[in-house]
């Protein structure tokens, strides 16, 4: 199987980050221009945009952890898919217009690679 879902995830990561660097980037210009230390503590139309640009970062090192797995063992362990899912319904509950909808992809096709190289390695140990 070709490695796709860490790609994914990094791609989600890439968009999100360029999205908030572009759509926030008044906000970025005024912590620049404070120094950046303690510009956003307590001030939620700063903070805002700190966790969106954050969780764009973590995506795409999620993304390329993920992909560094797929590339190196070939199946990703099941919590991951599961955890990935949960976390993705939290936000698309929370959330519903936004693009949470996008992680339900790579959540499911991880759970789905997990479940397909488990019951592969299921059939290799009883001989079929």
């Amino acid at each position: 199987m070709r490695p796709w879902i860490g790609k994914f995830i990094g791609g989600i990561g890439v968009v999100h980050t360029l999205f908030g660097l572009l759509g926030f980037r008044g906000q970025l210009a005024m912590w620049l221009g404070e120094g950046l230390w303690n510009t956003v503590n307590g001030q939620a139309e700063r903070e805002f945009p700190f966790w969106f640009l954050s969780f764009g970062i973590l995506a795409i090192i999620f993304g390329l952890f993920v992909d560094w797995v797929e590339r190196h063992f070939g199946e990703l362990p099941r919590f991951l898919g599961w955890s990935f899912l949960g976390l993705t319904v939290a936000v698309v509950v929370i959330m519903p217009i936004s693009g949470g909808w996008l992680m339900f992809a790579p959540a499911v096709g991880a759970i789905r690679r997990a479940s397909r190289s488990r019951s592969g390695s299921e059939r290799g140990r009883a001989g079929v």
